[in-house]
């Protein structure tokens, strides 16, 4: 399985590699088929990030309000989520 992950709108280095680090060992401990890619952007609603995730089973897109600092525990989670109901779904 490979993740690409694209980042849009985060000013914070630091915070852009912790996204990069829980998503690469997100994609170590996964064992799921084809390619994935996840997007993170900020949202045309202020103060609202939109994160898309394309699975082989389709696009999985979701808005949700957090500050900055939080962004690589929810994008874990989220990520996580779809990864697993996408795993129960194929099994």
């Amino acid at each position: 399985m490979d993740i690409e992950l694209e980042i849009e709108g985060v000013p914070d280095e630091a915070i852009a590699h912790a996204i990069r680090e829980k998503v690469r060992h997100l994609r170590h401990q996964m064992t799921l088929a084809g390619d994935w890619r996840v997007t993170l952007a900020p949202s045309e609603t202020r103060g609202e990030w939109d994160l898309g995730i394309l699975a082989p089973s389709g696009w999985q897109l979701a808005s949700f309000a957090e500050p900055v600092d939080r962004l690589p525990d929810v994008i874990e989670r989220k990520l996580r989520e779809c990864l697993e109901s996408n795993t129960l779904e194929h099994s």
